[in-house]
């Protein structure tokens, strides 16, 4: 199931690197937390479900690390982060829950995590620049916090070496702490792409292919919606017949059938001469009598 979810990145590498501005999120816990992982998520959304989630202060140790300058297909291999890559797949046997997102929209900082645990546990915080190249041993009593602000990748050819000496470094720092109960945060930072850089996977072709595959780009649309003027007709292009004008042909049928039959009734009625003629007949007796 994790392996799965953590392949995300490698399958779908080239739909995600559609979004610039955004970068991955990861999450490792020894402890079960009830955190989804998604493809996209708003950083707002993603700071809400921590909430909830962190709300019961799940483990003793709580390690952010601060990546800068990422994207999702920076770790499309495996091979870029080994060590958090198996957290995320269940090798680490330690680990009972992960989550990944591989876009999340925003910025999530380390400092609003912070303010979650710092309040909701009373965690202190301890914070490790990896730059210096030197970080304690001992990181005091639990529940703490501990913030590793770690080096920006380059946007050189150096970049993947750069990711892969931070993950053994976060790595070392979490095999350090006096406690196996500890949550993970990867946070992350939008990747700034140099002029003609894309993320998305080129794929190489041979010259010779393109050769004989040459007639598959050319732009047959033009002759297409040529041939359709030519053979359309004025019914294809113009619409005689609408509703409104197709309910009045039949109100108006059924008010001419209504007159029809009104006039027709009219008509049938038949009365002969003598209805209008005064009968003398019964005065006349009237007076003899």
């Amino acid at each position: 199931m994790r392996l799965s979810q953590f392949s995300l990145l490698a399958l779908g590498a080239a739909t995600a690197s559609a979004f610039r501005d955004t970068s991955p999120f990861f999450l490792a816990s020894t402890s079960e937390l009830l955190s989804a992982s998604a493809q996209l998520k708003s950083a707002t959304s993603l700071l809400d479900d921590l909430s909830t989630t962190l709300s019961t202060c799940p483990t003793d140790y709580y390690v952010i690390a601060s990546q800068p300058g990422v994207h999702a297909t920076d770790f499309s291999a495996r091979k870029s982060a080994p060590r958090l890559a198996a957290k995320l797949t269940g090798q680490d046997e330690t680990i009972r829950s992960a989550t990944i997102i591989n876009e999340v929209a925003g910025i999530l900082e380390t400092k609003q995590i912070r303010s979650i645990l710092e309040s909701g546990c009373g965690a202190q915080t301890t914070v490790i620049d990896a730059s210096s190249g030197s970080y304690p041993t001992e990181f005091g009593a639990e529940p703490r916090v501990i913030i590793v602000e770690l080096s920006s990748l380059p946007l050189g050819s150096e970049r993947e070496q750069q990711l892969f000496d931070n993950d053994a470094l976060l790595s070392d720092i979490v095999s350090r702490l006096p406690s196996k109960k500890y949550t993970l945060f990867y946070l992350t930072t939008p990747r700034e792409f140099e002029e003609n850089d894309s993320p998305v996977y080129q794929q190489q072709s041979d010259l010779y292919q393109d050769t004989v595959h040459i007639d598959l780009k050319r732009d047959y649309a033009v002759h297409s919606r040529r041939e359709e003027t030519i053979n359309s007709s004025l019914f294809d292009e113009y619409q005689y017949f609408t509703p409104g004008l197709f309910m009045g042909l039949i109100a108006a049928f059924f008010f001419f059938a209504i007159l029809y039959v009104a006039f027709s009734a009219l008509l049938s009625l038949q009365v002969p001469y003598a209805a209008f003629e005064k009968d003398t007949s019964t005065t006349v007796q009237k007076k003899q009598q």
